[in-house]
């Protein structure tokens, strides 16, 4: 059986990290934390995890991080792995025990792939809605995917500063994936970078993110209910962070939102 280790690269996460390792523990062999600089709980709430799982939770504070220094902690899990594969799972990130068993299902029967691609809900406002402007093109396709698995193969490693064409490469230093070494899964995950993640989060800002704004889009058409069952670990714990978001507080976060960009015009 092919052995699994999870990277997960951290930062005020509180809201979701939980759910994000809990959604795929029971799949993975290893799971390797490394926190940024969160101030909000997320420390602790790895914390209480590692305690849980002692044999398969390695977790280090690596403190603030710049652009290269993220790069460099990406290689630095990929030189502590030791298993056949390894998983890119950030915090904001759950996935359903179908999807893990798509992934098992995969990497045990078809010895000739070395990347698997995922698509995923990326969604707004509340975990029961997307956007379908999927902004990511690769092979030719395009939609809201990502790289998330890989084989680890000599010549393997990280190139490029985060946010700025950091992608993992081969040993020609060559973008890892391609048409004949990848492949799209069917089952997506919930990609919850738009909602707000932190206690720290500021919904004026939107959050951390550029693009896609935390109210719930549905109300001007261009956001969508999923229709799949929700990620099993959604309905082990509760918390505010799962919680359908009502139409007065998504009216509310664009009234949010239009004020500040009227004052950042005028700034």
């Amino acid at each position: 059986m092919a052995t699994i280790t999870a990277h997960c690269l951290v930062k005020n996460e509180e809201n979701f990290v939980w759910y994000a390792i809990k959604s795929v523990i029971d799949f993975v062999d290893k799971i390797i934390v490394f926190d940024t600089g969160s101030t909000d709980k997320t420390v602790e709430i790895v914390q209480g995890l590692a305690k849980e799982y002692p044999d398969k939770i390695f977790f280090e504070e690596k403190g603030e991080c710049d652009k290269k220094r993220h790069t460099e902690l990406r290689q630095e899990m990929v030189d502590k792995t030791a298993t056949d594969w390894f998983m890119i799972l950030d915090g904001d990130e759950v996935w359903t025990r179908r999807g893990m068993e798509e992934v098992l299902n995969i990497i045990n029967e078809n010895s000739g792939m070395e990347c698997l691609i995922a698509p995923f809900y990326l969604c707004v406002g509340d975990v029961y809605h997307y956007s379908r402007k999927g902004l990511y093109e690769i092979m030719g396709q395009k939609g809201h995917f990502s790289p998330k698995l890989f084989k680890k193969t000599g010549g393997f490693h990280w190139g490029g500063d985060y946010g700025e064409g950091d992608f993992p490469k081969n040993s020609r230093n060559k973008i890892f994936y391609n048409s004949a070494n990848s492949i799209f899964l069917r089952n997506k995950f919930w990609h919850t970078s738009c909602l707000p993640r932190s206690s720290g989060d500021n919904l004026i800002k939107l959050g951390r993110h550029k693009v896609v704004n935390t109210f719930s889009l549905k109300l001007f058409g261009t956001g969508f209910k999923i229709k799949d069952d929700l990620p099993e670990v959604f309905k082990e714990q509760s918390g505010k962070s799962v919680q359908r978001m009502s139409v007065p507080e998504s009216l509310i976060n664009l009234i949010k939102y239009l004020i500040n960009k009227c004052l950042n015009y005028f700034s």
